[in-house]
């Protein structure tokens, strides 16, 4: 079988479906892969020959219709830019996406991350094929888990579950519709999550069983849960991020062996608005509560900031670095400071680790909600840490022995990252 895959978003967004593409492939299916332009050189690492899809997820990101327009305090501007941002680069992923079945002759499978759902579904409408989405949250309507924080009951559950889609349906029905316009296809008036219910398509749930009790017997074959999806040893080697294949490299393995395990501090593709402020918050917090803290810089640029690249100049107790194995790295940390998003919340709790999550938006308060429900983790949002004390006091609330004994004990119940891998494959090929 041939499986094309169509991947947008951020790093969090599609590597996790990287580990899946390259499963198949290990099978002996044929895999076609189509990334974000700026994540290209990833997945070529991975030796995927991967064609790019859509825009530039970081230059998106690190936009002022991300960074401003959408948190303005001004509702239209607000909805405007939230409307803008759900659309954006659907044009180019829609002709990205044809161009790439042209010259690969067709697929039997296209699959598809969240993002930019709506023209993959659209674009195997159209030319007859089948179709598989992997999703890396809850984000269909269900009784399990509540997409606002703070929401109590089934009944309210389902109801706000429900409302979010018309939501989502009024700020995407324009564009959609008129992708399928451009397409030759006929407008529609049901949202996507009935369309590919009704389609039979398979939407695999790459999170663990064991943090939403009860969602895989609500949602049944249609919808697995397989647990987080992560790459195995080999692909991680390929990355050559400190911590993968031959291990980290000898500074800072020094750094880690002079002292306590440091707490890991790190968000991902998501922009951190003051790097300055940021280190000195964690600086901070670290002499408050007598810790270390690594951080990587994820998508950021600390080129500059006093102390990056290196130890600061008080008693060495920050390094900062660049990417980093999560696999390799976490397991020698006490606890995280991270931004919620998926595979990053994956990776800290199989290596057994309290979190604090800073998170900005999206999925990213759910996943609070849920390490917080679980007793190993807290949630702030991310711009309020650099005020004094906000982060020093979310730490100690997770650095005590029995939060510690907690995530210590979920970790091991988590589904082992080569299962959830071959489950999602077992999914879209089933």
């Amino acid at each position: 079988m041939r499986h094309v895959f169509a991947l947008v978003g951020s790093r969090g967004d599609v590597q996790p479906a990287l580990a899946v593409a390259l499963e198949l492939r290990r099978r002996g299916h044929e895999v076609v892969t189509g990334v974000a332009p700026n994540l290209v050189p990833l997945a070529q690492r991975l030796g995927l020959g991967p064609v790019p899809l859509g825009t530039d997820s970081a230059a998106l990101l690190g936009s002022d219709l991300v960074r401003r327009d959408m948190r303005s305090a001004h509702p239209v501007r607000r909805v405007r830019a939230l409307r803008a941002v759900a659309s954006a680069g659907w044009d180019e992923l829609r002709t990205g996406l044809l161009a790439l079945l042209d010259d690969v002759g067709g697929a039997d499978t296209v699959v598809t991350g969240l993002l930019g759902q709506e023209v993959a579904a659209a674009v195997a409408e159209r030319r007859g094929l089948g179709m598989a989405a992997l999703h890396y949250c809850p984000v269909r309507a269900n009784h399990v888990v509540s997409p606002v924080s703070g929401l109590r009951g089934p009944g309210a559950t389902r109801a706000a579950w429900a409302l979010g889609e018309r939501v989502r349906w009024g700020l995407t029905r324009r564009a959609e519709n008129g992708q399928r316009g451009a397409l030759g296809l006929a407008e529609t008036r049901v949202h996507l999550p009935a369309r590919l219910r009704d389609a039979g398509v398979v939407e695999v749930q790459a999170y663990d069983p064991a943090l939403v009790p009860g969602l895989a017997d609500e949602w049944g074959p249609r919808r697995p849960v397989t647990g987080f999806l992560a790459l195995d040893d080999d692909a991680r080697a390929r990355l050559g991020e400190a911590g993968s294949g031959s291990g980290l490299d000898a500074d800072l393995e020094g750094w880690l062996d002079d002292g306590d395990p440091p707490v890991y501090v790190g968000f991902g593709s998501m922009p951190v608005g003051d790097p300055t402020a940021l280190l000195a918050a964690i600086d901070a917090t670290c002499a408050d509560l007598g810790v270390r803290a690594l951080v990587s810089a994820g998508w950021n640029d600390f080129t500059g900031v006093d102390g990056a690249g290196g130890a600061t100049q008080d008693e060495k107790r920050v390094r900062v670095v660049g990417a980093v194995d999560h696999a390799a790295v976490l397991p020698r940390c006490r606890a995280a400071v991270h931004h919620g998003g998926a595979g990053t919340t994956g990776a800290v709790l199989r290596a057994g680790l309290p979190a604090v999550v800073g998170w900005y938006s999206a999925d990213q308060p759910m996943w609070g909600d849920l390490l917080r429900g679980a007793g190993v983790g807290v949630a702030r949002r991310a711009n309020t840490l650099t005020r004094p004390g906000v982060l020093a006091g979310a730490l100690a609330e997770v650095l005590d022995d029995a939060t510690a004994v907690r995530a210590a004990a979920l970790g091991a119940r988590l589904v082992p990252p080569d299962r959830a891998v071959a489950a999602a494959a077992d999914a879209i090929t089933g």
